[in-house]
């Protein structure tokens, strides 16, 4: 959401590479945008169980029909104990759990009752025969006007795994829009190896609206230094020193309570669970682990793995894994960790503990919120923001890389303008479309793209992607409606023919860490001028 880069840029220290094999089409850069605000309060719901996926849930290949229906609206709340406006859908933060097996049929109704534009995107489904359900905001679709609906109605097909949901409109999943999205199948290969199955979304949290963030971060004021986080939740809990809030990079001077409470898991001695981690938020990556108990990595982004276990595990921004995690140890309460990588930051807040906690308590153990438990004895902190090594992550249906028909390379760099930091793709820097969408233009057969649209037009079927990062700071890659081929990265340049890369069973998945900001992939033009795009959707780019 927010970029990772120092104040001063004058020198790379390094050049991080990944080559990615991709099936099509057209790339896009996310926007940041402003936040307006109707203030009502409500309290946070304490319903922890919600994130526990019941086991009476019929997984089958039978396929049916699901229908959800949300109002966005905004409140004020307090995840962590201070006071601030947030975004809900249905008065809940985090949002509503979408729960499906493959083949079934998604049909969610969105009422807009905030101020602004939104728009919902479904965040690593594929959307095959229906990319204008992806929702980008001015690049599948234009947003749902304030006061009006939307019906997103997609099938789940030959897809398992944990996925999750957003605003996809300016900044506005930061303020609270975001939920998890979790397919099952008969067909997953670790179904029969846990007792029970559990949802953990990990965020950096601001207690200003990210509007306002966004704005300081788009003016001198900046200095070129990203917004760093006051807090941290896990299913959006924890607990903040009221005190700190003075020293806050943005003090909000907000009602605060000391001592709110932390997410707490229910375990069962020698049973085993599956913890599905989501990193919902906005510019940190997370070391995750759990006191005395290991973990064992089975599935990243929707792609089943070959079990590997290790005590911590790095999950950056937009990616999931599963873990095992066996109840093993001795009846009492241990920390959840989940530290935010303050290596990857170039400035501070001093607000920020960035040690943020969540308790798993053992029937018959005392009191939850009374821990001992010890943390890892290795570093909590990676020195560098890297991904859990490419050697480590091994998908368990292996597939060999496909043959490329044709190359890009895509370099990501970061310049000043007027005093602001601006990101370019191979010189050119994108801006949104407020009132059409690419994909809009594209089925008219409009194909006059202003180079700030970023579009390319790919007439291959398979594509590989160089991707070159030019900035110092790491950055998570998300490709829209594909799972991809992370054939090798690195520092360094990339010498074709040369370079090792990973061609037998090389790691699949859909969010990747380089560099700067998302892109989106749709189809083939001459494809896209068959779509039938439903008539309500296209017209609500003339609607304010």
């Amino acid at each position: 959401m927010f970029s990772k880069k120092p104040t001063t840029r004058e020198k790379l220290s390094k050049r991080n590479i990944v080559i990615a094999s991709v099936i099509l089409v057209v790339l896009a850069f996310a926007p940041s945008l402003g936040l307006g605000l109707d203030l009502r309060h409500r309290q946070l719901s304490d319903d922890a169980s919600r994130f526990l996926l019941s086991k009476n849930f019929p997984i089958t290949n039978t396929p049916t029909t699901r229908v959800y229906d949300w109002e966005l609206s905004q409140s004020t709340i307090s995840p962590d104990g201070l006071a601030r406006p947030m975004l809900l859908v249905n008065g809940m933060f985090p949002g509503p759990l979408i729960e499906a097996n493959t083949g079934d049929r998604i049909v969610v109704h969105v009422t807009n009752n905030m101020l602004e534009g939104t728009a919902i995107h479904w965040h690593g489904m594929h959307q095959k025969g229906t990319p204008w359900m992806d929702g980008t905001m001015g690049v599948t679709q234009c947003a749902i006007p304030p006061g009006q609906s939307m019906t997103y109605e997609y099938t789940i097909t030959n897809q398992w795994g944990t996925y999750w949901w957003h605003a996809h409109a300016a900044s506005q999943y930061v303020d609270g829009i975001f939920g998890p999205l979790i397919v099952h199948s008969p067909d997953e290969p670790h179904l029969n190896e846990y007792h029970e199955d559990i949802i953990m979304m990990l965020q950096d949290y601001y207690h200003t609206a990210s509007g306002t963030l966004v704005t300081w971060y788009h003016s001198p004021a900046s200095q070129g230094n990203d917004p760093i986080p006051d807090n941290g939740l896990i299913n959006g809990r924890n607990s903040f020193d009221c005190s700190r809030d003075a020293q806050a990079l943005f003090p909000t001077g907000s009602e605060c309570t000391n001592g709110a409470p932390l997410a707490t898991f229910n375990f069962k001695a020698r049973s085993t669970y599956r913890i599905r981690l989501i990193n919902t938020g906005a510019f940190a990556d997370f070391q995750f682990s759990i006191d005395n108990h290991e973990l064992t990595v089975i599935e990243a982004d929707g792609v089943d793995m070959e079990p590997v276990t290790v005590q911590r595990l790095p999950i950056h921004v937009a990616q999931r894994y599963s873990v095992l995690v066996h109840a093993d140890q001795a009846v009492g309460n241990y920390y959840v960790r989940a530290t935010m990588n303050t290596k990857c930051f170039f400035s501070s807040n001093p607000a920020l503990d960035p040690f943020v906690k969540a308790v798993i308590h053992y029937t018959d153990a005392p009191d939850t919120q009374s821990v001992n438990s010890v943390d890892w004895t290795d570093p909590s902190m990676a020195p560098f923001c890297l991904d859990l090594a490419l050697d480590m992550l091994h998908p368990y249906n292996a597939q060999p890389a496909p043959t490329a028909d044709v190359s890009y390379l895509i370099k990501f760099t970061m310049k000043p303008d007027n005093g602001i930091m601006i990101g370019y793709a191979n010189g050119a820097s994108w801006s949104p479309l407020m009132t059409d969408a690419t994909l809009f233009q594209s089925q008219r057969g409009d194909t006059r793209f202003d180079d700030t649209q970023q579009v390319v037009v790919l007439n291959d079927n398979v594509i590989e992607l160089v991707l070159i990062n030019d900035d110092i700071g790491a950055h998570p890659f998300h490709f829209h409606g594909y799972t991809f081929s992370v054939l090798g990265w690195g520092e360094g340049a990339y010498i074709p023919g040369s370079t090792p890369l990973e061609l037998d069973n090389p790691l699949r998945r859909d969010t990747i860490t380089i560099p700067q900001n998302g892109w989106t992939f749709e189809s083939l033009p001459e494809r896209i001028r068959e779509f039938q795009i439903p008539s309500e959707i296209t017209a609500m780019c003339g609607v304010k």
